[in-house]
């Protein structure tokens, strides 16, 4: 049986777990950019043949651009899977809602840092660097989806037209993260990351759709 409206908000419980998870990510991202901040572990140049677009003293503050975009995947990845369920049971709805926002803070932090830190804000030079790829669609992206989670927790409706936008903007949320890290990912790990979100995606989809078929199979022996 479905959820009735409205989306049950995370429990305490629930929360403090998740943010727990978002101190944790942000936290290591910070740190392993600092350790690492003299070692090239990603490039300067935005592609193979390219002059360079960020300066060597910005170091530091690419690799926290980069961990701090891990971090948001690692943390969206939960509520990806849960997504399916979450009209259906009300634990997955608290657990998908919780990670669906402090992922978005973690979104947010790297989005500040990528545009505000290491482009000064410069949409002239954004737009021109191969390096992002989709910055208008980021950004209209990043919008939506703070306005998303501000429907879920303000208004908590499940009327069709919320459905129906909250679903968009998860199936682009796994396209922008797939495609910026299993596709775009200069490192193996960002690929790994990338294909390991996919992975379990198509997993939690998968055992969504089993689940429905037998609902609707025990429905349709009951009513025989």
């Amino acid at each position: 049986m479905k959820l009735s409206i409205p989306t049950p908000l995370p429990s305490r419980k629930t929360m403090v777990l998740a943010i727990f998870a978002l101190a944790i990510g942000l936290g290591s991202a910070f740190a392993a950019a600092w350790l690492s901040r003299d070692v090239s572990i990603f490039s300067l140049a935005p592609a193979p043949g390219k002059p360079p677009d960020i300066l060597a003293s910005q170091r530091l503050d690419l690799h926290r651009t980069f961990f701090t975009i891990w971090v948001a995947l690692l943390l969206v990845t939960p509520a990806l899977c849960l997504f399916p369920f979450r009209r259906r049971s009300e634990l997955a709805a608290r657990y998908w809602l919780a990670f669906w926002t402090v992922a978005l803070v973690a979104f947010c932090v790297h989005f500040y840092w990528a545009v505000v830190v290491i482009f000064g804000s410069d949409w002239k030079r954004i737009m021109g660097t191969p390096r992002v790829s989709a910055p208008v669609l980021d950004t209209v992206f990043a919008i939506w989806w703070c306005a998303d989670v501000a429907i879920a927790w303000l208004v908590r409706s499940e009327a069709t037209w919320v459905r129906v936008e909250r679903t968009l903007v998860h199936v682009l949320a796994f396209v922008l993260f797939f495609m910026g890290a299993a596709r775009e990912g200069e490192l193996l790990a960002s690929r790994f990351l990338g294909w390991t979100m996919a992975g379990l995606v198509a997993a939690a989809l998968a055992a969504g759709l089993a689940r429905l078929r037998k609902s609707r199979g025990n429905i349709n022996i009951a009513s025989q």
